[in-house]
C-alpha cells in the first residue's frame, strides 16, 4: 500500500519491484493506492498481469484546498476545493474499510507511506482486532530529513505505533526513532534491479535523477557546474524529473549563462541514461536509502552525493565506489565533479567497485530479508 500506485520516484520504484519478488516468491499480491498520482507524474511500471493495482479514490484530489483563515472561509471556490477533498477521502477510507475485513487475518499490509497509514487508521483499522490484516509500516525517509519536514516524526511514531513493525532504510534511522518512543521499529533496505539499456558507450556527462523540487536541492548542483564548467569544456550536465521548480531552475540557468545544462524532463528510460552518461550526482538536503544511488551503481555510474543521510554512507563508501560531500556545499561538489572527470583511471576503478558493490541490494537478497521478518512475526 502507497500513496499512489507507480507514481515517479523512489517509492513508485519501490512498491513495484517489492510486489513482483513477492508474486515470484509464491504469494498472492496486490499493490493498493489511496490517490492516482498527480498528472504528469505516473511513471511506466513493468510487473506481472496478475498482481492486481487498485486505487481508493476515483478522481485526483484538488490542489490549494486547505482552510486556514477566515478569509479562506469566505473563499468559495476554495471551500469547493476543500468539500471535494473530504468527499474523496470518505470514498478512499470507506473503499478500504471494506477490503480490510474482506483481507482478513490472513493478509499481511506492507503499508509504504505515512499518509497511507492514516488513511488506515481512520478505516477503523485497529491492532488489537485479530480478524483484520497485520501491518508491517515503513518510513522512506531519514530520521534528520522527517524532523526537517517538522511534523513527519511526529506523524511516523503515531501511525505506526500499534502495527506490528516500522520497517525503516537504515539501522540508525531505526534506532533514531526509537528513542522518540517507536517500539516495534526494524530495518531492510531497498531492493533495486539495474534498469534494462541499450546503450553500449558513455558521454562525458553528469547526470541527476529526480523530482524539480526543493528537496533535491537542484540549486545545488547548478552553482557547483557553473563553477567546473568553463574547465572541462567537453563535459556536460543533465538533469532528469519533473516537479514544481522548472520554471525557477531554467530561469537559474539562463540569467547566470550556465553552459551545457539541460533540463531533460521525465524519462521512462533510466538505464539508457545512466548506461550513455559516466557520474551521477545527487545534491538532496535529505534523503532515506536513495534507489537512483544504486541504479546508477548497478550501471557502473558512481554517485557523488551529499552526506544529507545515515543512507548515504550506508551506499557510498567515499573514494572506492563514489564520493560524499558535506552537505549542501556547492564548492566541494564542484572540486569533487571536477577531480572525477579530469582522472580517467579513478572513474574507471570507482565504476568498476559501484557495479560490485552494489549487488547486495538485489530484489532475491532484499525479498530474503523480508522474509526473515515474516517468519520471526510468525513465531
Amino acid at each position: 500500500m502507497a500513496n499512489e500506485v507507480d507514481r515517479l520516484g523512489g517509492v513508485g520504484r519501490f512498491t513495484n519491484e517489492i510486489a513482483s519478488g513477492f508474486f515470484e516468491r509464491g504469494y498472492a499480491t496486490e499493490i493498493v493506492g489511496i490517490a492516482p498520482a498527480p498528472e504528469g507524474h505516473l511513471q511506466s511500471a513493468e510487473r506481472p498481469e496478475q498482481i492486481i493495482s487498485r486505487t481508493m479514490m476515483p478522481d485526483h484530489a484538488p490542489v490549494d484546498w486547505t482552510i486556514r483563515n477566515e478569509g479562506d472561509k469566505k473563499d468559495k471556490e476554495r471551500v469547493a476545493r476543500f468539500e471535494r477533498r473530504q468527499e474523496l477521502r470518505k470514498i478512499a477510507v470507506d473503499r478500504l474499510n471494506v477490503l480490510l475485513r474482506s483481507w482478513g487475518p490472513s493478509t499481511l499490509i506492507i503499508c509504504t507511506q505515512v499518509f497511507a497509514m492514516e488513511h488506515l487508521l481512520e478505516a477503523s483499522y485497529n491492532a488489537n482486532d485479530f480478524s483484520l490484516p497485520r501491518i508491517i509500516g515503513q518510513y522512506h525517509g531519514s530520521y534528520e530529513g522527517a524532523k526537517l519536514t517538522g511534523k513527519d516524526v511526529r506523524r511516523v511514531v503515531k501511525s505506526y505505533a500499534e502495527v506490528d513493525k516500522t520497517v525503516f532504510l537504515t539501522a540508525e534511522d531505526a534506532r533514531l526513532f526509537r528513542r522518540q518512543g517507536l517500539n516495534n521499529t526494524y530495518w531492510i533496505p531497498n531492493p533495486v534491479s539495474a534498469p534494462e539499456s541499450s546503450s553500449s558507450s558513455r558521454r562525458n556527462t553528469f547526470f541527476a535523477l529526480g523530482r524539480y523540487d526543493e528537496q533535491k536541492g537542484l540549486h545545488y548542483l547548478l552553482d557547483a557546474w557553473n563553477r567546473i564548467a568553463a574547465s572541462i569544456p567537453d563535459w556536460s550536465l543533465e538533469l532528469y524529473g519533473e516537479g514544481p521548480l522548472r520554471s525557477r531552475l531554467q530561469r537559474m540557468i539562463d540569467e547566470n549563462e550556465i553552459p551545457r545544462v539541460t533540463l531533460m524532463g521525465k524519462t521512462d528510460r533510466v538505464g539508457d541514461v545512466v548506461a550513455s552518461s559516466k557520474v551521477h550526482v545527487l545534491s538532496s538536503v535529505h534523503e532515506g536509502l536513495p534507489i537512483a544511488i544504486v541504479e546508477a551503481g548497478l550501471l557502473g555510474a558512481p554517485t557523488v552525493a551529499f552526506d544529507c543521510a545515515p543512507g548515504i554512507r550506508e551506499l557510498i563508501e567515499s573514494g572506492r565506489n563514489g564520493v560524499v560531500v558535506p552537505p549542501r556545499d556547492s564548492e566541494q561538489l564542484a572540486r569533487e565533479l571536477l577531480r572525477l572527470a579530469e582522472d580517467e583511471q579513478l572513474l574507471i576503478n570507482m565504476s568498476d567497485n559501484c557495479v560490485e558493490d552494489m549487488k547486495q541490494y538485489s530484489p532475491s537478497a532484499i525479498i530474503d530479508r523480508w522474509e526473515e521478518l515474516f517468519a520471526e512475526m510468525s513465531r
